[in-house]
């Protein structure tokens, strides 16, 4: 109603009364926000960051209080409102209880439902089963929380096939290669092999399938995430071999791992934003488009923002300028050989998590520059970043 022609505005007037305690107000904000934002209550503290451009919601003070109560007392009802709601799941719904099942008619956060425990544990809680008792839980909570935030279809399908394999099986028979390898295992364990005890990726697959319930748990959160993503993807493949899923999301180690900069035994170089891998001519930038204070130093708050779908603002790290070799391997990249690729991300967490990069792809042109320390740089994308996205981290 927004868009219709010759209306300037839209104005939707909700009286928020008493509602019962287990009425969920959050479903309602929750349907209005995009699908990786903060918790409800602290959008509402914040007044609707994620709302989309052009949008705004205004609440009466007691309204505001009465609605943060609501939705805190639900949050804070967790371990009752869940064992709950799994148990009488089937017979309200008349559907199979699933993660994804249970993720979309409840409306709860994935990664709300997986903060203290897996989807076996909860299971195991509403059904008075025994506790689960696989025997790396506290890591392996780490993990599904991780792949909650993974898009990557491929990515999903190898976490998958390995999840599934019997205990006689050994992951080889899948032949991954080496750069995927690499990025299973800190997809899985977010760190190198000497720090979770295992030397090999065969170590590192059968400590991952030692643990059956959660293997389970990953097949079902894999299954909702290639259902529901929040923007399609499509292969790309670069020099090297090395390839990645168009707007799929990332973390960092997995990026290092597709360049071959991570493996079972190193986690790649440190960065501070762009990673230059001279043997490829390649640059990687890693882009966060909110920048809070207590996240990055004044001298790492860059200005980078979408200036359309296909248009990028982008700042150079502070000390580069227009004469240095950066400086020349940026404004001279299509004719030195240089791929130029770009991940981003709304904001540094997601609900806790660290935030994973969406991957908008590489650079078709530099289309102007400006200034030293940093250089401020306008770069045409090859490919327009999705729609939803630019909404979210256009400036205006």
């Amino acid at each position: 109603l927004r868009h219709a022609p010759d209306k300037d505005c839209l104005t939707v007037l909700d009286f928020v009364g008493q509602a019962h305690p287990k009425y969920r107000m959050d479903r309602k904000f929750s349907a209005l926000l995009r699908t990786q934002r903060r918790r409800i209550d602290q959008e509402i503290e914040r007044d609707f960051p994620n709302l989309p451009p052009g949008c705004s919601i205004q609440l009466e003070r007691v309204a505001r209080e009465r609605i943060l109560q609501n939705i805190r007392l639900s949050l804070g009802n967790l371990n009752n409102f869940i064992p709950e709601a799994i148990r009488t799941f089937e017979s309200e719904t008349g559907l199979t209880l699933s993660f994804a099942n249970f993720v979309e008619t409840t409306a709860l956060s994935p990664l709300e439902i997986l903060r203290n425990k897996t989807w076996s544990e909860w299971k195991a809680s509403a059904y008075s089963r025994p506790p689960v008792s696989d025997p790396d839980l506290d890591d392996v909570r780490k993990a599904l929380r991780r792949i909650c935030l993974r898009t990557d279809s491929t990515r999903l399908d190898q976490l998958s096939r390995l999840s599934k394999l019997s205990d006689n099986e050994d992951a080889s028979v899948y032949e991954f290669s080496e750069t995927d390898s690499a990025a299973i295992h800190y997809t899985l364990w977010g760190k190198k092999g000497v720090d979770c005890e295992v030397r090999t990726y065969a170590e590192s697959f059968a400590k991952w399938r030692r643990n059956p319930a959660s293997n389970s748990d990953l097949i079902e959160i894999a299954q909702w995430r290639k259902r529901v993503h929040p923007y399609p993807t499509k292969p790309l493949i670069f020099s090297g071999n090395v390839s990645l899923n168009l707007h799929a999301a990332y973390g960092l180690y997995e990026i290092k791992a597709a360049f071959s900069l991570a493996n079972i035994d190193r986690s790649g170089p440190a960065g501070t934003g762009v990673i230059h891998i001279e043997n490829r001519l390649t640059y990687i930038h890693l882009v966060t488009f909110r920048k809070e204070e207590k996240d990055f130093a004044p001298t790492t708050r860059y200005k980078d923002y979408l200036i359309s779908r296909s248009k990028l603002h982008w700042e150079s790290q502070a000390g580069a300028t227009q004469n240095s070799k950066a400086g020349q391997n940026y404004i001279h990249f299509q004719e030195r050989g240089y791929t130029v690729l770009f991940f981003a991300r709304m904001e540094k967490r997601t609900e806790g998590e660290t935030s994973p990069f969406i991957f908008i792809g590489p650079a078709a042109r530099l289309l102007s520059y400006e200034g030293n320390r940093p250089i401020s740089m306008v770069w045409e994308l090859t490919h327009p970043a999705p729609a939803a996205l630019f909404e979210a981290a256009r400036v205006g």
